[in-house]
């Protein structure tokens, strides 16, 4: 089993990567893709495509047994793509938040 600070950072880096690749496929695909298919689909997509590919299961990394190896992947690909946009904010408040502590030192 791992510890609970490593499960923690298998979560922050690839929600990290997520959002990333989402941003990165925003500008390639353009406007009119994504219209059709959200930002959060392409979330999902990457989400529980890194946790099969991976195998990576957070009910495994906790401490818990999963009767369906499966599943419980595919439940960890949603926990990572819906953490991805969380982690992007928290990024974008502590870069706004460096700005306001640079202009301050001037």
């Amino acid at each position: 089993m791992v510890n609970l600070s490593n499960t923690v950072v298998i979560i922050v880096v690839f929600a990290i990567l997520i959002q990333f690749l989402v941003d990165r496929v925003k500008e390639i695909v353009g406007e009119k893709v994504m219209g059709v298919v959200k930002a959060p689909v392409w979330a999902v997509a990457f989400g529980v495509l890194f946790a099969l590919m991976f195998d990576i299961d957070f009910f495994v990394l906790i401490g818990y047994n999963t009767e369906f190896p499966l599943i419980s992947e595919i439940i960890t690909g949603l926990i990572l793509s819906s953490s991805s946009t969380s982690i992007h904010e928290l990024i974008a408040k502590l870069r706004d938040e460096r700005k306001v502590w640079e202009v301050d030192d001037e």
